[in-house]
This record gives structure tokens, C-alpha cells and sequence, in this order.
């Protein structure tokens, strides 16, 4: 059997992490182990870490003194702690498909060029909590080019979903960790890494369970998400520099990257003048601006800024009008799943 080592980093999930750790445990066709890191949490995750591991000798548990971020503890499970051939992180509040580690570890046995092995995340939200089984079980699957891969994810963001992706330990390794200037992006970053070095194989089945938490949209909601796009262009610019020589597209890559990036940016500054909040829609606009001064002259920068010129109460009378003219065009999809419960890119072409 093949042998696979997950990283369960928790900090105050103690509510999911039995169901976490279970979802490893009870993985057919390969050994597991897992290693529990509490990173100094404030409930019960110490309690249930240490029943958990007494539980099964399979499992460990470590507690830090002191708070030291989710980047360091990734870091100190996938890079000190794993030795297995394949290993995974994955977070308390995330969950395994059943077979998940089976199906991606046979094809990279298959496959032995392929460097890391993704598939589709199911997103839930906060109060799910029944029993993980997938209806939505696939072996097939496609193994991309490291250009492919790429080229994907500077045109359309990132394409993997943390729990779903089982990397080679020796390679993981030899790339290194995630990097801590970039805390909101790193793991993009990371999948990058692993492409330039690698192919990557992709499975259209669910592989796992994405938890998906609330949040308050505001100012700070906004600002919060412009610095995930910075993080963003900061991530493919490391690519780049250091291995955007091997890619003759690339150049195409990054400005098709911010271009995309600048036209989230001024759906955020729409979002925020609709919701009232003016703050964030002029630092919304700014940034996209900013980032690719091509886009004044589009569509999307005349509606915003006829959003503005009309003003906020004005637009809020006229604003159910345009919503009932508006033209929504629903991408098409073959898939079992609405694809808005679905994260993970599939290759709808052949993979070159």
C-alpha cells in the first residue's frame, strides 16, 4: 500500500476535528499517518488532539507554547515531520472524501513524472455536519502540462483546493515551504512551484471537503480582499522571475493575469457601492486603475463610473430597474454538481 503522511494543522477548531481526523482514518487502500498540531489554541483542541491520538496509534499530537501562524505550522509538518512517499495538509475544518488518498497515489504510481495530484473540492458551509460520503466518484482523470497548468492559473486563479492536493514528499521538500510573505496566497504560490517542476495530475471527482466560513462584507472585507489580489500578483511575479524564462507565453500570462485581476477589482468597487459602502468602492476603483490602466475605457470602468456620477441615492431607486434588465448567462456544465458548490479547475480540452 501506498504510504501517505497528513498534516492536520488546527487553531480552534476543536468542534471539527474529529470529523477531520476520521475522514484520514478510515482512507482505503494506503497507510496513514497523521500528525494533529495545535498551534496554541484558546477551546478544547488540546483535549480532543490528545483523546484522538490515545485513540489510534496512527496519530500524533504536538501543542506550540505560543501562537506561531498557520505558515510555520504547515511548514513544520510538511518539511520536519513527513517522511512518507506522499503527503497532504489538511486543515481541522476540512474533511476527506472517502478514497481520496487511494485514487491520487495510484495515479501517481502510474504517473511517475507527475509531481502532485488535485481534484475537486466540495464546498460547505459553517453548520454542516453530517456524515462526509461522496456520491460524486470518478476515476477519471487527466495529466497536465506543466505549461498548461500554469497558463491556467495566471489567466483564471487558483485551481486547487488545499485538501484535495497530495504532492510527492521528497519533492515537497526539496521546493520548500510555504512562503511566510505571503499568507493569503502562498498556497497558489505552492501549486505553481510544483508545476514548473513537474506535470500535475487532476482527478473530476470530489476529493474532498472545503468549509467555507461567513464573514461581514465592509470596508475592512474589501480592503482585506484587495490584499489578496496584491498577494496574487506578488505570487505569479515570484514565478516568473525566477522561472518565467522556461515559458515563452508568460509575458501574455501576467498581463492577462492583471487584467483579471483588475476586473475583479472593479466588480468588488460595484459590490461596495451597492452595499453603501463609498470608502470602498473609490479604493476598489483605484486599485484596479492601478494595476492594468488599460482598463479605463471598458465596459465595466464606464459602469462604475456612471455608478458614481448618479450617486447613491439615485442609482438605489434605479438599481431594481437595471437588476431586471441585466443579462445573466449561466456557464454550461456537465457536470453531477452545480458548480458553485464545486472548487477545482478541470481541463475541459486535452491536456498538451
Amino acid at each position: 500500500m501506498n504510504a501517505v503522511d497528513v498534516v492536520i494543522p488546527c487553531y480552534n477548531y476543536a468542534r471539527f476535528l474529529p470529523q477531520c481526523v476520521r475522514s484520514v482514518l478510515t482512507q482505503e487502500g494506503v497507510d496513514v499517518r497523521v500528525l494533529i498540531i495545535d498551534d496554541c489554541s484558546g477551546d478544547d483542541s488540546e483535549t480532543v488532539g490528545l483523546y484522538l491520538a490515545s485513540s489510534d496509534r496512527r496519530v500524533e499530537f504536538r501543542r506550540h507554547s505560543k501562537n506561531r501562524g498557520h505558515i510555520a505550522t504547515y511548514n513544520e509538518g510538511l518539511l520536519e515531520w513527513a517522511s512518507a512517499e506522499y503527503s497532504l495538509l489538511l486543515s481541522a475544518d476540512d474533511a476527506l472524501a472517502p478514497g481520496a488518498l487511494d485514487r491520487a497515489t495510484r495515479i501517481m504510481e502510474q504517473h511517475r513524472e507527475v509531481g502532485m495530484t488535485y481534484g475537486m473540492a466540495l464546498v460547505i458551509n459553517d453548520d454542516y455536519s453530517h456524515d462526509l460520503a461522496s456520491e460524486f466518484i470518478s476515476e477519471e482523470y487527466r495529466v497536465v502540462s506543466s505549461s498548461e497548468f500554469l497558463k491556467n492559473s495566471f489567466l483564471n486563479g487558483n485551481a486547487v483546493s488545499t485538501p484535495t492536493a497530495v504532492v510527492r514528499t521528497k519533492l515537497q521538500q526539496r521546493l520548500g515551504g510555504y512562503r511566510a510573505d505571503l499568507p493569503h496566497s502562498g498556497d497558489m504560490e505552492m501549486w505553481m512551484r510544483f508545476a514548473v517542476h513537474a506535470p500535475v495530475g487532476v482527478l473530476r471527482t470530489v476529493q474532498a471537503y472545503y468549509r467555507m466560513h461567513g464573514g461581514n462584507m465592509g470596508y475592512q472585507y474589501y480592503n482585506q480582499l484587495l490584499g489578496d489580489h496584491r498577494e496574487v500578483i506578488q505570487a505569479c511575479e515570484l514565478i516568473l522571475t525566477q522561472w518565467g524564462m522556461h515559458f515563452s507565453d508568460s509575458s501574455l500570462w501576467k498581463e492577462m493575469m492583471l487584467q483579471r485581476i483588475s476586473k475583479n477589482a472593479c466588480w468588488l468597487a460595484s459590490s461596495a457601492f451597492d452595499n453603501g459602502d463609498t470608502k470602498g468602492y473609490l479604493t476598489c476603483f483605484k486599485f484596479a486603475e492601478q494595476v492594468f490602466p488599460k482598463i479605463r475605457g471598458s465596459k465595466i470602468w464606464w459602469f462604475l463610473r456612471i455608478k458614481g456620477f448618479l450617486g447613491q441615492t439615485v442609482w438605489q431607486i434605479m438599481r431594481p430597474t437595471w437588476k431586471r434588465l441585466r443579462r445573466i448567462v449561466k456557464p454550461g456544465s456537465n457536470s453531477q454538481m452545480p458548480t458553485s458548490q464545486l472548487f477545482g479547475w478541470w481541463p475541459e480540452y486535452p491536456a498538451s
